[in-house]
């Protein structure tokens, strides 16, 4: 689902910002967390994100105190030096 933010625009490019739900990854030390669904604004012009404090406190607390819906494999690779 995507909407207009409201005619906010974008302190990156000064692009559109349309409200949209997009999948978050959040890395804390060497974990990884997954959020499906995040409400956020995407820049129409440079795709930059936009996640709102009160959401991200949201993300805080799920990493804290939530139960994931399910958990999933995630391959790791080591970049070789060029």
């Amino acid at each position: 689902m995507t909407t207009k933010a409201n005619n906010q625009r974008c302190a990156v490019c000064g692009g559109e910002l349309q409200a949209t739900t997009i999948t978050h990854e959040e890395k804390r030390d060497s974990h990884i967390y997954l959020f499906q669904n995040v409400p956020a604004k995407v820049c129409t012009a440079c795709g930059e994100i936009w996640i709102d404090e009160e959401v991200m406190q949201q993300i805080d607390k799920l990493i804290e105190y939530g139960v994931p819906i399910r958990k999933v494999e995630t391959p790791v690779y080591d970049f070789p030096v060029l």
